[in-house]
C-alpha cells in the first residue's frame, strides 16, 4: 500500500472503532484512536514469521476491527458480543492472534523478550513487535525487560511507545514523569528512532532500517486522534459514546 492509501485505510480504521465501541457501549476510544496509524501499518507490512504482542491490551476494539479486516476474526461474532466473552474490553490469548494476555500494564514487554529469544536460540526467521502505552514506561518490569533485550542483544525485537501523554488517571508525566524517555532507553542499551506515530513515512522509515540492538519506537501520539472533541480528553480513557457524540464522531 503506498502512503494516501495508508491514510485512507487508518481513517476507515478509526470509523470501525468509534462505531464497535458504541454499539457495545464499551470505553478506551481515545486509547485505541492513539495507536490506528501505527497498528494499521504494522498489520500491512508485518511478514508470516512476525509477533504481535499487545501489552495495551486496552486498545481491543482497534484489534478487533483489524483482525475482521484480515479474516481473523468474524465481524458479525464480533460485533454480537462485544465488549462480552469471548471479545472482551481486554485482549486475551483465547482470541486468534493474540499470544498473551494484554491490560495489566508491563506484562507484554517480558513476554515479547522471552518470544523474541527463542527465536534468537531457535534460528528463526521473524521479529517480535510489542505495542505499548507510556503509562507501561512506569512499570518495573518495563525497564528490567529492557536490560534482558540489551543483554541478549535482541535485534529482533522491536518495541512501539504510544506516547500520547496520557494514562488512567491523568497526563503521564504529572502521574509519573517518564523523561528523559528517549536516553532512558539508549542508556539500557536500545537503538532508539522517535516518530510521529501519526505519520506513515516516518513510521515506515523506522522499521526500514537495519538494527543492531533491540529498537524502541517512542511514537508521539494524540489520545482521541481523528475525532476534535475527543483528541487530548482523558474523559475518553473511560467514558461511553453517546448517539449524539457518535453521529458527530463519524
Amino acid at each position: 500500500m503506498n502512503i494516501p492509501e495508508l491514510e485512507n485505510l487508518a481513517r476507515q480504521t478509526r470509523k470501525d472503532v468509534i462505531e464497535l465501541i458504541y454499539k457495545g457501549q464499551s470505553s478506551h476510544v481515545g486509547s485505541c484512536l492513539s495507536l490506528v496509524d501505527i497498528a494499521v501499518y504494522l498489520y500491512e507490512m508485518k511478514e508470516k514469521e512476525d509477533v504481535v504482542i499487545w501489552s495495551k491490551g486496552w486498545a481491543a476494539a482497534l484489534y478487533y476491527v483489524i483482525a475482521i479486516r484480515k479474516g481473523i476474526l468474524n465481524k458479525k461474532e464480533v460485533y454480537s458480543t462485544f465488549p462480552n466473552h469471548p471479545y472482551i474490553g481486554l485482549l486475551e490469548p483465547h482470541i486468534p492472534g493474540i499470544e498473551v494476555a494484554g491490560g495489566s500494564a508491563g506484562h507484554g514487554l517480558p513476554v515479547a523478550v522471552g518470544m523474541a529469544l527463542a527465536k534468537k536460540i531457535k534460528g528463526e526467521k521473524g521479529r517480535v513487535f510489542c505495542l505499548m502505552s507510556d503509562g507501561e514506561m512506569d512499570i518495573g518490569t518495563t525497564w528490567e525487560s529492557a536490560l534482558i533485550a540489551n543483554q541478549y542483544k535482541l535485534d529482533n525485537l522491536h518495541v512501539f511507545v504510544d506516547y500520547n501523554g496520557f494514562q488512567a488517571t491523568g497526563e503521564t508525566n504529572k502521574v509519573l514523569d517518564i523523561e528523559p524517555l528517549q536516553s532512558k532507553w539508549s542508556d539500557f542499551g536500545w537503538d532508539i528512532v522517535v516518530v510521529d506515530g501519526h505519520n506513515f513515512k516516518e513510521i515506515k522509515e523506522a522499521l526500514s532500517l537495519l538494527y543492531e540492538s533491540p529498537l524502541a519506537i517512542i511514537a508521539r501520539t494524540i489520545k482521541g486522534k481523528g475525532v476534535s472533541f475527543m483528541e487530548g480528553r482523558l474523559e475518553w480513557h473511560y467514558k461511553n459514546i453517546s448517539e449524539g457524540e457518535y453521529k458527530l464522531a463519524l
